[in-house]
């Protein structure tokens, strides 16, 4: 019978190691994603020279291209708006006045998400990933 609790004991440990296993490669997996996504957006919204509006239909391909997270009545950061699209994420422009007659310089804020597929936890855990473009306004758009 000593044999017997033993063995119980010896799988109920090599279950927990299994699921901590899969837990902690399911959350880099989701880690990796959402932050290759955001670094894709900066990248369109610096290509477009900070045109959020005129980089929208590129990060929406983007997005249908990797199969980003669709849907959903998540909130933002403080500070951010919803993308105005069919993918969760959220941007928000910065404004840095510079005391110049022409206005400030300006920034994008994004953040992404960190989802995960299961029913319970994906309702109780949403970890934000965010990150900024480079500064645009009056330097950039200075006249000759």
């Amino acid at each position: 019978m000593r044999e017997a609790i033993g063995n119980a004991f010896i799988v109920n440990i090599i279950v927990i190691f299994i699921v901590v296993f899969i837990v902690i490669f399911a959350g880099s997996t989701s880690y990796t994603k959402a932050y290759k996504v955001k670094n894709q957006i900066i990248n369109i919204i610096e290509e477009h020279h900070g045109d959020y509006v005129g980089a929208t239909a590129d990060i929406n391909n983007y997005l249908g291209e990797v199969g980003y997270r669709v849907g959903g009545n998540g909130t933002c950061p403080a500070g951010s708006t919803a993308a105005v699209s069919n993918y969760r994420y959220c941007y928000a422009k910065i404004t840095q006045n510079t005391g110049s007659e022409r206005g400030g310089n300006y920034y994008y804020r994004i953040t992404t998400y960190m989802y995960f597929e299961l029913p319970i936890i994906e309702s109780l855990i949403r970890i934000p990933v965010s990150g900024e473009t480079k500064t645009f306004g009056i330097l950039e758009n200075a006249a000759p």
